[in-house]
């Protein structure tokens, strides 16, 4: 028994193998409390995903308060949140939610659980949190420009989806209006170029007008009875009480015998009561007179016509096309140089017309064919890619500036491009609506969109940013004039939308030569002006002009759609240069698709003025 006491004291006082047991237990505590750290960095890493992704579902869910159920936004919410956590080990729930339609406010709120890896050794085998978010409609102004490609691709069921999608997205985006906050929305349909509408003549210039033709004179009073001419240097006309002066124009006409003198115009060199002499004329060849004949005074030198209409602002040296005159048809479809111009009447100097017709009063017409800075003339007269002349005439249409192209200076300063098309490639008669929060007048626009033309999608980028441009403000009304850029509380977006590659550009006002296929009317493209676009490329032109919207300066926001075009193509490329950012690049394959686009960028925009 003894022996037995002695050895239980024996490993009582023994301390060997102490130092590995308690190691062992210190760790355990050693290795929680360390990985504790790495716990709580998932658990926050978590907790940041989730919240950002509860915002961005607050943001988004928001505009769809008065449409969708309560349960329906909690189940998108709670699904947008897995998502971006990511992670299938990690369990989390939106169980709270509190909408208030009148103040358009949404609250969203909910937890989530985690696995730990550390901290289980220490008996916590999860880790979790809490989230909310809230978003109340209206915290920011809003300005959006859709620029539209209404070209003749887009015929049939293409531009019926694009009405559809574009109604639904204008009715979201609309919806956001509230108190002293505004959202609205301008369109730039677009297609071989943009029709400014009644706003042409403030962005573009004025147009010279087409003037009428009164009247057409050469000669004043009574004619003459000649009764003899002399073969003498110079030629003697004898003509009882003719009642010319020296110095004075004539015009003699059916003589018999000495027919050089017909049908011509002399100036009177010397004269006395009943003959006159011919300046310079040498009768001493001519035949001999044998009777009657003619002689009237001219109304200007050389007998030429003076022309008469009222007010017609021309001046002496402009070329004028005449047409449709009647009685004397001489000037008809011609360019004419005109002489000497009053307030109502100008000459048409040196040029030949069949003075024994009479003219028909009040009948036809004469316009410009010129264009420069300040004026343009209601047609245009230039040299085609063969170097034939072709005129076309003046729309309501606007193109790209020839000169200081990549700015939004006010048409103030330089006024944008004029449009001289083809009229088989004309202007398309669906014009630009400036910023507006008329559902109806928008809708009532949409509607009435027709596809024709080729595609000029720079020229629709470009009319995209100047519809939200505050420089040109002062051509709209008042209701629709842009806020200056940048403005607290406001965002501009521009929504590029086309379904084909971008073909036409222009050299004053006319399809420029450089143009590509798809932009002419004719095989040989001869309605092409013979000269290359003052900017450059279709796509060129495209990346400056985006490049310009996207400045700091402006804060716009640039989100384009490309409907029924491949990826990698030139125009997808271009839509997603402007674009800039991934996430506002959109490729619809088909309806649905540009629907579905459509109203994402609406979302996204609604989130983007919550977030203000």
């Amino acid at each position: 028994m003894s022996g037995f006491l002695r050895l239980l004291g024996r490993f009582g006082r023994d301390e060997s193998g102490v130092f590995a047991v308690v190691f062992g237990i210190m760790a355990i505590v050693l290795i929680a409390l360390g990985g504790a750290v790495v716990d709580y960095v998932s658990l926050e890493q978590t907790r940041a995903r989730a919240q950002t992704a509860l915002d961005a579902a607050a943001l988004a869910l928001q505009p769809d308060i008065n449409k969708l159920a309560e349960q329906t936004i909690r189940e998108r919410a709670e699904a947008l949140v897995l998502e971006r956590i990511g992670d299938a080990s990690v369990s989390a729930r939106v169980d709270r939610i509190d909408i208030d339609p009148e103040n358009g406010r949404l609250y969203l709120a909910g937890s989530f659980s985690m696995p730990t890896i550390f901290v289980r050794l220490v008996g916590v085998s999860e880790l979790g949190s809490n989230f909310a978010s809230e978003a109340i409609k209206g915290s920011a102004n809003v300005e959006v420009s859709l620029a539209l490609d209404v070209t003749g691709s887009m015929a049939g069921g293409r531009i019926e989806a694009l009405k559809t999608a574009t109604k639904e997205l204008i009715e979201t985006i609309l919806e956001g209006n509230q108190g002293e906050n505004y959202a609205k929305v301008a369109l730039v349909p677009y297609s071989q170029a943009v029709n400014a509408g009644a706003y042409a003549e403030a962005l573009r210039g004025p147009i010279r007008p087409i003037r009428t033709v009164q009247a057409i004179n050469w000669s004043t009073g009574t004619s003459k009875a000649i009764t003899n001419a002399s073969k003498e240097y110079p030629v003697r006309i004898t003509a009882a009480n003719h009642g010319f002066q020296v110095n004075d124009w004539v015009y003699i006409t059916s003589v018999e015998g000495m027919r050089q003198i017909n049908d011509r115009a002399f100036r009177v060199a010397s004269r006395n009561a009943s003959s006159f002499t011919l300046d310079g004329v040498d009768g001493r060849s001519y035949s001999n007179y044998s009777r009657n004949g003619s002689v009237i005074k001219c109304l200007v030198s050389n007998c030429d016509a003076v022309v008469t209409s009222n007010e017609h602002s021309f001046s002496t040296g402009d070329a004028l096309y005449f047409q449709n005159l009647r009685g004397i048809t001489n000037f008809n479809n011609k360019l004419l140089t005109i002489g000497a111009a009053t307030t109502n009447t100008f000459t048409l100097p040196g040029v030949a017309f069949t003075r024994s017709n009479s003219y028909v009063a009040n009948s036809g017409r004469f316009f410009c064919t010129w264009q420069n800075a300040t004026e343009g003339c209601p047609f245009y007269r230039f040299a085609n890619r063969f170097g034939n002349m072709v005129m076309n005439e003046v729309t309501t249409c606007v193109t790209e500036r020839p000169v200081n192209p990549f700015n939004d200076q006010p048409p103030s300063v330089t006024y944008v491009g004029r449009n001289y098309p083809n009229s088989g490639n004309g202007c398309l008669k669906n014009a630009i609506v400036p910023l507006t929060d008329d559902e109806d007048t928008l809708f009532d626009a949409v509607e009435a969109f027709a596809a024709t033309g080729s595609t000029s999608g720079s020229l629709g980028a470009l009319w995209g940013w100047y519809m939200l441009s505050p420089n040109f403000g002062y051509v709209w009304p008042e209701e629709s004039r842009p806020a200056p850029y940048r403005e607290e509380h406001l965002l501009k977006a521009v929504i590029i939308m086309t379904d084909g590659e971008f073909n036409t550009v222009h050299n004053d006002g006319v399809v420029a030569q450089n143009s590509t296929d798809g932009s002419s009317v004719y095989w040989d493209r001869s309605d092409y002006i013979g000269r290359d676009a003052h900017n450059g490329s279709p796509y060129a032109q495209a990346e400056a002009y985006c490049d310009a919207m996207n400045a700091p300066n402006t804060g716009i926001v640039v989100y384009t759609v490309g409907f029924g075009i491949q990826e990698g193509s030139n125009a997808a490329n271009v839509l997603a240069y402007c674009a800039r950012n991934p996430k506002n690049f959109f490729l619809a394959e088909n309806a649905s698709d540009l629907r579905d686009s459509f109203q994402q960028i609406a979302r996204n925009i609604s989130a983007l003025r919550l977030s203000q």
